[in-house]
């Protein structure tokens, strides 16, 4: 029995593994299918960008200002050889440009170090290679992939099912939901579908179909409509455009003809950032009760709704914070800006982009709240209709065994 469950097991890992490949592919195509972006033709030639080592500095010059004695610019000249692109290998001339901030905070070129170079042309209609940012990918991916090896570390089998699962949905986004916004598809169909897609993958990879799941499931899908169902009313009542900065106003000018709907767009933001926390919770409730039953399996129904409720106020405290503290620390420069200039905190407070990151914190802690009775009550249920005088590591079964359980 225990090697057909384990077989069943290892079949439906590898359909939910290949169902959410294929929703990606086929999610990227549907939505890409236009070739255009906002539907609008995409014209013009983009600037010639590659990656380029220095080589050797040809000059280092201070550009002073015409009015007083401050240096304005800092103008570097230096020989550098393409890494990368059609003109792989080439040596070039570039100009890295910095102003005052740029001099004071960031690095100029050196030899050996390695930025992006942009073929433009200058005030003599003349093409000219420009220094970029530096290059930042390879302590970026040596960061991701000693994430990844500390989780497979301490999680081992658990630990690889955790990365494929942030992988998909890293790729669902990327490859499914994003597209489908920019080519003008429901966004906030598209947020739900990515949203639903990303609680049933993980749960399925990391802890298997099992009741615990299925209780997980259902309470980050509480929460998580419960998010959005907030989003949606507060934008209304406190009168939100989503126009929070000046990105959100490129954004919405990109098609004039259809413009984007950015409060939908602020409502993604926010179901999409409490998903994580959601989600977290979801299982801590559910594994903590599980556990409860494996040592008590006569417990009651009202038993562990108790112990659910007692274990999600601890657990809300922490959560609610991690939550409100990331959208503080996302937007503390933002908000040493406003009151530094501003001296009325009744009038930063009711900015359109102060609002919306406090409704974010609000929306994702209500979220939280919500995730720890729906699933606690789900526990309990499923607990006592399938798993009645068993333990809960033999009534976690597969969806099979699911189907073939007493319902009395």
């Amino acid at each position: 029995m225990k090697a057909i469950q384990k077989k069943t097991q290892q079949f439906l890992y590898a359909a939910v593994i290949l169902l959410s490949v294929g929703f990606i592919i086929l999610g990227y195509r549907f939505c890409t299918r236009s070739g255009n972006i906002l539907g609008q033709e995409q014209t013009g030639s983009a600037e010639m960008t590659c990656k380029a080592r220095a080589e050797e500095i040809i000059s280092d010059n201070e550009i002073y200002s015409k009015y007083t004695n401050e240096v304005t610019e800092r103008r570097i000249v230096y020989y550098a050889t393409v890494l990368n692109g059609e003109n792989k290998g080439e040596r070039i001339v570039a100009t890295q440009v910095m102003d005052q901030t740029q001099m004071e905070l960031g690095q100029p070129v050196r030899p050996g170090s390695i930025h992006f170079v942009s073929l433009v042309t200058n005030e003599y209609m003349e093409n000219q290679w420009m220094a970029g940012n530096p290059v930042r990918t390879a302590w970026l991916a040596l960061l991701v992939f000693g994430f990844c090896g500390l989780v497979i570390l301490f999680g081992r089998g658990k630990g690889v099912n955790t990365i494929i699962a942030l992988a998909l949905t890293c790729l669902a986004i990327f490859f499914v939901m994003i597209p489908a916004i920019a080519n003008g598809f429901n966004i906030y169909a598209s947020a739900l579908i990515i949203c639903a897609f990303t609680i049933l993958t993980t749960h399925a990879l990391v802890s298997g179909f099992t009741f615990k799941s299925l209780a997980a499931i259902l309470g980050c899908m509480g929460g998580v409509g419960i998010a959005g169902i907030i989003t949606v009313v507060s934008s209304r009542m406190m009168q939100m455009t989503g126009m929070t900065d000046d990105d959100s106003l490129l954004i919405y000018v990109m098609n004039p003809d259809k413009p984007i709907d950015l409060r939908a767009i602020l409502f993604t933001g926010i179901i999409i950032g409490a998903l994580g926390a959601v989600m977290d919770v979801g299982m801590s409730i559910s594994s903590s009760l599980a556990e409860i039953i494996v040592q008590v399996p006569d417990i009651t129904f009202g038993g562990i709704l108790k112990s659910g409720f007692a274990i999600g106020r601890d657990i809300m405290g922490t959560m609610a914070n991690t939550l409100v503290l990331a959208y503080i620390g996302s937007g503390l420069h933002m908000t040493l800006l406003l009151l530094t200039y501003r001296s009325n905190l009744e009038e930063i407070l009711n900015m359109e982009m102060i609002a919306s990151e406090v409704l974010q914190a609000m929306a994702g802690s209500i979220a939280i709240l919500f995730t720890i009775p729906t699933t606690a009550i789900a526990t309990a249920f499923f607990h006592k209709k399938f798993a009645v005088g068993n333990t809960l590591s033999e009534a976690e079964k597969t969806v099979q065994l699911l189907s073939e359980a007493d319902p009395d």
